[in-house]
């Protein structure tokens, strides 16, 4: 009688999968099916943080506006600004701001500290941005130069005789 070179490892039994079926237990399918659930879910929660990173970026940028147009506003006046506080309200890429401005003295008399404080019209109190600046005096207006109290340049010869 010869003897069999089988493996009795490797017999077929009845209602057990041969070893040489390839496939996914049930246990391996569903710790994928957790690794794929896992992941997911950090991807849809960075994506709700970048939707409200960008909606807060957005209303800073906003803010920042609305403080260097008041800013600009102060620096342009005719007058210096009032020491104290003033406040007010604008309207801005279709939302309403609340602003205030403060101005002190500073150790130099012909320059102001102004802060400008900007939040949304309906939260006053929760600053969204600060802006800080200086405005220097105006310098007062010449008497007798080049400019005359109209604003129309006056012509250098006109006057002296000349044609």
């Amino acid at each position: 009688m010869a003897r069999s070179t089988l493996n009795p490892r490797m017999l077929i039994r009845p209602g057990h999968p041969s070893r040489t079926e390839s496939g996914f237990t049930l246990i391996e399918v569903v710790i994928a099916l957790a690794i794929i659930a896992i992941g997911l879910t950090a991807v849809v929660a960075i994506a709700a943080r970048s939707g409200r990173v960008d909606a807060s970026l957005q209303q800073r940028t906003f803010a920042a506006w609305v403080a260097t147009n008041r800013m600009t506003r102060l620096r342009t006046d005719s007058h210096w600004p009032d020491l104290g506080t003033q406040d007010g309200k604008v309207k801005l890429a279709d939302q309403k701001w609340h602003w205030k401005a403060t101005v002190k003295k500073t150790q130099d008399p012909d320059l102001r500290r102004v802060t400008i404080d900007v939040s949304t019209a309906d939260k006053p109190d929760d600053s969204v941005t600060e802006l800080i600046g200086f405005i220097g005096k105006p310098l007062p207006k010449p008497k007798n130069g080049p400019m005359s109290g109209n604003g129309n340049l006056k012509h250098p010869d006109k006057g002296k005789g000349g044609g």
